[in-house]
């Protein structure tokens, strides 16, 4: 296989992952502008939330949202045990300290605050 075959074979790998929008920049034909090939265009926005967020923002968030509905819902099972809360409580406390890394603690603690209101 020769190296320009093997580099257009590994643009066609990155490509065919994308669910990004971005540029490819393949060795032979320069860069690719626009979606990629299978992309879906996402806006990362979370309700409640004002600030324009990047994609590992939203991760954080979105997987505290889903920690919080979580506890929520187990606190009431009848199968209850306390070492699982407490493995979802040290959860929730990772992904908020993810939250402060990725510059959305504010946001982070207003949905903790909601869910302990509510609670």
């Amino acid at each position: 296989m020769s190296s320009n075959e093997q580099s257009a074979q590994e643009v066609e790998v990155i490509g065919s992952e994308g669910m990004i929008e971005g540029t490819i920049e393949s060795p032979t034909e320069g860069p690719t502008e626009g979606p990629i090939e299978g992309s879906t265009e996402n806006t990362w926005e979370i309700e409640g939330v004002e600030i324009s967020l990047t994609p590992l923002q939203f991760h954080c968030l979105s997987l505290l949202q889903r920690l919080i509905a979580l506890k929520n819902s187990y606190q009431t099972d009848p199968q209850y045990e306390a070492w699982l809360m407490s493995a979802i409580n040290k959860a929730i406390y990772a992904t908020l300290r993810d939250c402060i890394e990725t510059n959305v603690g504010d946001q982070a603690k207003e949905f903790l605050h909601k869910e302990h209101q509510v609670n």
